[in-house]
C-alpha cells in the first residue's frame, strides 16, 4: 500500500501548503480519471487509454465511466498502480498526445 512521507515530519511551516514536503512513496495506487471528448465512441476512447497503459507497462483496472451532463464529455476512471515517479511523468506526458482526451487527473 502506498502512503504519503511528510518530510519534514508534520511540521510545515506554511499551512496554506498543505502537501508541500510531502513526497509519494513507490509503488502507489490511485484513480486516475481521463476527460475526453465524446466523438469518438466508448470502445476507441478505452482502447486509446488502455494502449497508453499497456505501453508503459502501468497496471490498470476500468472502475466506470460517466458522460457530461451537455453530452461533451465522458470522464473514463481507472485504478492505476506505478512504480516510480518516472513512470508517473512518463504516463502523464503520454496522455496528453491521446487523440480527443481533454484532460487526466
Amino acid at each position: 500500500m502506498s502512503k504519503l512521507v511528510n518530510l519534514e515530519n508534520g511540521n510545515s511551516t506554511n499551512s496554506n501548503l498543505p502537501m508541500e514536503n510531502v513526497q509519494l512513496e513507490f509503488p502507489v495506487t490511485f484513480q486516475l480519471k481521463a476527460v475526453m471528448y465524446t466523438s469518438g465512441s466508448d470502445d476507441e476512447n478505452k482502447k486509446k487509454l488502455v494502449d497508453v497503459f499497456n505501453n508503459l507497462k502501468v497496471k490498470n483496472k476500468f472502475t466506470n465511466s460517466k458522460k457530461s451532463s451537455k453530452g461533451t464529455y465522458i470522464s473514463y476512471n481507472y485504478k492505476v498502480t506505478l512504480i516510480s515517479k518516472a513512470q508517473l511523468e512518463t504516463l502523464y506526458e503520454n496522455l496528453k498526445s491521446v487523440q480527443g482526451i481533454k484532460f487526466a487527473l
